[in-house]
């Protein structure tokens, strides 16, 4: 267990996260942490990226507690920041999350709700720590190699587009699941299917690829059950792969994957590792905890165990 009353918290708040009332939210969330005598210096997010740069500011500053008031993607900025920070063990910092965001599927693995304020303040107070697992994922730009983490889960080729489009259709209908919608919607007729090869040390596949989800925790897109057996705590990625299917197929994925029954399709393939490489001669949409990363591969992911504490209920 950890005392929050005795630490000081570094809280980073992404006002443009989810729906548009988050700014509005944040000024209750504020009065409950005053109200409760939480030691915390706030700062807000102003443009994407922000975070990290607030994050990897605060851990070199001291700061080894972080609440992040937003979505899964404030939750993949912070984390990216604290590890560019130059303290050498970054797994004794603790995060913990008020998810105010769109998707908020880190924290539905958890059991935390953006209920209420009284809710949220009550169990603030009674979480305990608990070391999770992150994913680290690299690939080559500019002939240099890249490194970047995630906490959820990372896509390659269908879901980078719906993310791609996700983002766009979110500047007209707000942070909702309806942008999310109809995104995968489009990127059913837009997306081709791309020659890929998906490798680990037991298992190679070597052929037209719709969608590939390397899943550090289950959920993702607000819901949905990808690699709905992973486990942010069992050290492995759970990996489920979409081989090229036909549009009668993609409706039929479609309806087994809001069932949470994707792996029971004859087109999909899953398995379990620590480290997954993915090679293709064309480039890819990708993404990570819903933002977009440069479509230049050969991405590597792999897993980094207990890489961050978190507070959970």
């Amino acid at each position: 267990m950890i005392n929050i009353k005795e630490e000081m918290w570094g809280v980073i708040v992404n006002p443009h996260s989810g729906k548009k009332r988050l700014g509005r939210d944040w000024s209750h969330v504020y009065a409950l942490f005053k109200e409760a005598n939480i030691k915390f210096t706030a700062q807000l997010t102003a443009y994407p990226g922000h975070a990290i740069e607030i994050a990897k500011n605060m851990v070199d500053n001291g700061y080894k507690h972080f609440f992040i008031v937003g979505g899964d993607g404030t939750l993949d900025e912070v984390v990216n920041g604290i590890y560019q920070a130059e303290i050498p063990d970054k797994s004794d910092i603790t995060i913990a999350l008020i998810p105010l965001g769109t998707g908020n599927d880190w924290a539905r693995f958890w059991g935390i709700t953006k209920d209420n304020y009284k809710a949220i303040s009550g169990k603030l107070l009674i979480r305990k720590r608990q070391p999770v697992d992150l994913g680290k994922i690299s690939y080559i730009r500019n002939n240099e190699i890249q490194t970047e983490y995630f906490v959820n889960q990372a896509g390659i080729g269908f879901d980078g587009l719906v993310i791609k489009l996700t983002n766009k259709y979110k500047r007209f209908l707000g942070g909702n699941a309806w942008a999310y919608s109809l995104s995968i919607l489009m990127s059913v007729f837009m997306y081709k299917s791309t020659l890929m090869q998906v490798y680990d040390d037991s298992k190679r596949i070597f052929e037209h690829i719709f969608s590939i989800a390397i899943g550090n925790g289950c959920y993702s897109g607000g819901g949905l059950k990808q690699t709905p057996d992973a486990i942010p705590t069992d050290g492995l990625f759970h990996v489920s792969v979409i081989k090229k299917p036909t549009f009668l197929q993609i409706i039929k994925g479609l309806k087994y994957l809001f069932k949470e029954e994707i792996t029971k399709l004859n087109f999909v393939e899953t398995f379990v590792c620590s480290k997954i490489t993915i090679e293709s001669p064309e480039k890819v949409f990708s993404e990570k905890d819903g933002l977009m990363i440069p479509r230049q591969g050969p991405f590597t992911a792999e897993i980094v165990p207990n890489g961050i504490k978190m507070l959970i209920l």
